[in-house]
C-alpha cells in the first residue's frame, strides 16, 4: 500500500455535547436525564439533587424542552449533531492521513466507543479535541474525565493526548473578525450595530465550577476579536456577556438576556451578537438568542438585532483544528 491509502495510525477525536435523538419529549427526557446526572454540570450532592431531577426537572422540563427543540430542528435532525458530522466530515477530506471520528459527552456516539472503533481500525495515537474553546470543568472537564476513565480501564489501547483550551487560537479569533467585518459591512449605515456583544455559555459562580479562569478565558477571546477588527479598522466596541443559566445560585455576569433588555435606554438600538464559546448552532444560540434574547432586545426599543452564527460548517473550522493539532 501507498500514500494515504494505507491505515492512518493516527486518530482524531473531535466531541461536543450531544443533544436529543429526536424532538420526542421521551427522547428530550433521556437526554436531560444523561446530562443533568453528571456531577461536572450539577454539583449539588446527588442525594439531594436527583430526587428533584426525577421529581420535578423530568417531569416539567422535557416537553418544554422538545417544543423549543421543534422550533430549530433541521430536516437531517438536530442542529448541533448535524454540524458535528459535517464537521468530521471536513476533517476526514482534508486529512486522510488521520482516522477521524466524532463523539458527544451524552449521547451516541460516545467517548468510549469511538475509541474502541479506533483501536479496532488500527489507530495507535489519538488526539481527543473538545469543541469548546475556553475550558470549564462543566464542557470540557467532563469530556476529559471520560477520557482519563476510558484509558484507566484501557491502559495499553492507545497513545493520546487531549487539547486543552484555545480562546485565542488565531485562525477561531481571525474567522470571527472577518465574519463580523463582512456582517457591519451588509448592514446599511443608518441601521449598522453600535455594539458587537461576545455572549459565552455562562458558568456557576461557585469555585468548583472555575468560574474566574473561566472568565478569564472568555475575555480573552473578546479581547482578542476586539483587537482583530481594530487591526481591520473597525472602530466598534465588543463585549462579553454570559447566557444559559440553568437552576439556583449565581451565575457569570452580565446575563446576555439582561444586557439585551438594558442596551435600548443606553442609545443602543443595533446590536450584532457572535457566539465565541459556542463551534456549532445549537437550542442555546437558535432559540435561546434568537427568539428570546432577540425579543427582549426589540421589546426593549431595540431595533436591529444581528447575529453571526458560530464556525459552523464553514471551511475555517479545519484551518482551526489543523492548528490546535499540529
Amino acid at each position: 500500500m501507498h500514500g494515504h491509502t494505507q491505515t492512518p495510525t493516527r486518530g482524531l477525536l473531535i466531541v461536543n455535547l450531544g443533544s436529543p435523538d429526536s424532538t420526542d419529549p421521551e427522547d428530550v427526557r433521556t437526554f436531560l436525564r444523561d446530562f443533568l446526572s453528571d456531577t461536572k454540570v450539577i454539583d449539588f450532592p446527588p442525594f439531594l439533587w436527583q430526587p428533584i431531577l426525577r421529581g420535578i426537572v423530568l417531569r416539567v422540563r422535557p416537553a418544554k424542552s422538545a417544543e423549543l427543540y421543534r422550533q430549530i430542528w433541521m430536516d437531517e435532525g438536530s442542529p448541533l449533531v448535524v454540524y458535528t458530522k459535517r464537521q468530521q466530515e471536513m476533517l476526514a477530506e482534508a486529512l486522510p492521513e488521520w482516522n477521524v471520528k466524532y463523539a458527544m459527552t451524552y449521547t451516541e456516539p460516545s467517548i468510549a466507543e469511538s475509541l474502541d472503533e479506533m483501536a479496532a481500525e488500527g489507530v495507535t495515537d489519538v488526539t481527543v479535541v473538545p469543541l469548546y474553546p475556553q475550558w470549564a470543568p462543566s464542557s470540557s472537564g467532563a469530556i476529559a474525565d471520560q477520557v482519563h476513565d476510558y484509558f484507566r480501564k484501557n491502559p495499553d489501547k492507545l497513545q493520546w493526548r487531549i487539547v486543552k483550551a484555545w480562546p485565542t487560537e488565531k485562525a477561531f479569533i481571525n474567522w470571527h473578525a472577518d465574519t463580523i467585518e463582512r456582517a457591519l459591512a451588509a448592514q446599511p449605515e443608518s441601521e449598522r450595530a453600535q455594539l458587537v456583544v461576545c455572549s459565552y455559555h455562562g458558568v456557576p459562580e461557585r469555585k468548583v465550577h472555575r468560574p474566574a479562569g473561566y472568565r478569564t478565558e472568555c475575555e480573552a477571546s473578546t479581547a482578542a476579536i476586539g483587537a482583530a477588527l481594530c487591526e481591520r479598522g473597525i472602530d466598534v466596541p465588543v463585549i462579553s456577556t454570559f447566557q444559559s443559566k440553568f437552576g439556583p445560585g449565581k451565575w457569570l455576569t452580565p446575563a446576555t438576556i439582561d444586557t439585551m433588555a438594558s442596551l435600548p435606554d443606553k442609545g443602543v438600538t443595533s446590536v450584532m451578537l457572535a457566539t465565541p464559546s459556542f463551534v456549532a448552532d445549537c437550542i442555546e444560540t437558535l432559540e435561546e438568542l434568537d427568539i428570546q434574547n432577540q425579543d427582549a432586545f426589540k421589546e426593549a426599543g431595540g431595533v436591529r438585532y444581528a447575529r453571526i452564527p458560530p464556525i459552523n460548517d464553514d471551511p475555517a473550522f479545519v484551518d482551526v483544528i489543523k492548528k490546535l493539532i499540529a
